[in-house]
């Protein structure tokens, strides 16, 4: 049985209301007619955080590399985006970071050009002529006091996991000293010669997340291990009825970086297929969209201050997220006539409708929902 067979069954968490659904999905469609009038929308990924206005450091970074060969800019891209992705969750509501060219940016777009940042002075290098790379033993020797800094992260200006995100780049130093296979340079971007090398015409989307799965799934924090394999983003489920125990992925964090991965691809000149195949994110904005308008109804029975991430509430809800996700793509296709990819109905609409009644619910814009996460998950 899945969850939304579950939910509609009465046994789960959620009242899923699916006549809501036409609502959710008008929202989504005003918000890309908004975002994008010609419907000429770009991949939902990382890259899309760096293009905050007023800003000057993806305009630095594209002067920078724009003699690069396809291969080295195909490098450098995910020396840059590797490492902002997997910076990538919730921040916190009060945290804000200010850019050099002196605006406070806060949440994503905050964490995203924080990164942006450390990468251009050349804080993930080893090589201070070099200092557009990023380096294993620079990650791996990354200091809690260097890195506490350049997130600006203070008593007054918490950035929520920090320790745990400072973890995640060392662990994914030592991850790229073990695996000389892949990268045989010491270099993060050795993973674009990587994947290239693996395919013939076109990178497949399929691949490369698959290849984020088996290959950065060591780095996570210890959760569910079977036969000595640690698998990351994915949490035990008991149904209420029988107590059945299956094991639910999301991939939230690989699922994102894999579309960063494939947008940084395709910008440095490389043909990417099957992007379909990849799942919507079961992230707190795409599900705090399907709360906000009244699709998912959290039971009373089941209301609490806050929840764990390996809660069954924020599990049922993730779960109901990728699945309404899909069918709220197939409703905002129908509604304007034209067939957009759900990686495009994500960027457009989802994505943003969520965050822009999260902030008309709450002044800081918070989950609709309040989770105890640990820096590695949202």
């Amino acid at each position: 049985m899945q969850i939304k067979d579950l939910t509609c069954c009465g046994d789960g968490v959620f009242k899923l209301n699916e006549s809501h659904l036409e609502f959710a999905s008008e929202i989504v469609v005003d918000s890309i007619q908004q975002k994008y009038p010609t419907y000429d929308i770009p991949l939902h990924s990382r890259w899309r955080h760096f293009e905050i206005e007023n800003t000057h450091s993806l305009q630095k970074l594209n002067t920078e590399t724009k003699e690069y060969s396809s291969i080295e800019r195909a490098r450098t891209g995910l020396d840059l985006i590797i490492p902002s992705v997997l910076l990538d969750a919730g921040a916190g509501p009060n945290w804000r970071f200010k850019t050099e060219s002196g605006i406070s940016l806060s949440r994503s777009e905050g964490l995203a050009i924080a990164s942006l940042e450390m990468f251009l002075s050349g804080l993930f290098s080893n090589d201070s002529n070099q200092p557009l790379r990023t380096d294993a033993e620079a990650l791996a020797n990354l200091s809690l006091l260097d890195f506490t800094n350049h997130m600006q992260s203070s008593e007054k200006n918490l950035l929520v996991g920090l320790n745990n995100r400072l973890l995640l780049l060392q662990q994914l130093g030592k991850l790229i000293l073990q695996e000389t296979k892949v990268f045989p340079n010491g270099r993060l971007g050795d993973l674009a010669d990587y994947l290239v090398a693996s395919s013939t015409s076109e990178l497949s989307a399929t691949y490369i997340l698959s290849t984020i799965l088996k290959l950065l799934g060591p780095m996570w924090p210890q959760r569910i291990m079977i036969s000595g394999i640690n698998l990351g983003d994915a949490w035990k489920y008991s149904h209420p009825q029988n107590r059945e125990e299956k094991i639910i992925p999301f991939h939230k964090l690989s699922q994102w970086l894999s579309y960063s991965i494939i947008e940084t691809m395709l910008r440095s000149g490389y043909a990417v297929c099957d992007i379909e195949q990849l799942t919507g994110l079961a992230e707190y904005r795409n599900g705090g969209l399907f709360i906000d308008t009244g699709v998912l109804e959290l039971k009373d029975e089941f209301i609490q201050t806050s929840y764990y991430v390996d809660s069954r509430t924020v599990i049922e809800w993730r779960a109901l997220t990728v699945y309404l996700l899909d069918q709220v793509s197939k409703r905002v296709s129908n509604a304007i006539g034209k067939k957009l990819s759900l990686a495009k109905v994500l960027e457009g609409g989802t994505w943003h409708a969520g965050r822009k009644l999260a902030y008309e619910r709450s002044s800081t814009g918070k989950p609709p929902i309040n989770i105890k996460t640990d820096g590695t998950v949202f």
